[in-house]
């Protein structure tokens, strides 16, 4: 693992959350949701007039469902791809025995932190936590 696919995963997990936003969009679009307002009076005396609002489903445009599922179909394809990258960055964070380093990734990678801020968490030199993870990297490299 690099710095560089460390650095991906925050904004791995943002990519995921804009692709879940988008993907639930054009799934609502897909439905092809109509709404019209009928007149209606009760069946019985007093004849109550009134007007209903209905919403149902418009099958007329075909094509315009079938391209907004391609659409939909490589979302769902990128989603899967950020995901994978995702989860497979977060095993290596786990799967990391010790402790020190598992904290400087997770307080740099997992939550933002500057080099700086970090030091100030884990209470040393500015520097320190950066050297120790670089060491760490070049040591496990596969």
């Amino acid at each position: 693992m690099t710095k560089k696919e460390l650095g991906q995963l925050l904004d791995l997990r943002k990519e995921i959350e804009e692709l879940d936003v988008k993907i639930e969009r054009m799934q609502k679009q897909r439905v092809g949701k109509t709404i019209d307002k009928v007149h209606a009076s009760m069946k019985e005396y007093p004849y109550v007039y009134t007007t209903k609002t209905i919403v149902g489903v418009d099958n007329k445009d075909k094509k315009k469902r079938r391209e907004l599922t391609a659409s939909e179909i490589l979302l769902l394809k990128r989603r899967q791809q950020a995901v994978e990258a995702e989860f497979r960055i977060s095993q290596y964070i786990k799967g990391i025995k010790d402790s020190r380093i598992r904290r400087i990734i997770s307080l740099k990678y997992e939550e933002g932190l500057s080099w700086e801020k970090v030091a100030d968490v884990l209470k040393c030199d500015r520097t320190y936590p950066r050297k120790l993870l670089d060491k760490y990297l070049q040591e496990h490299k596969k």
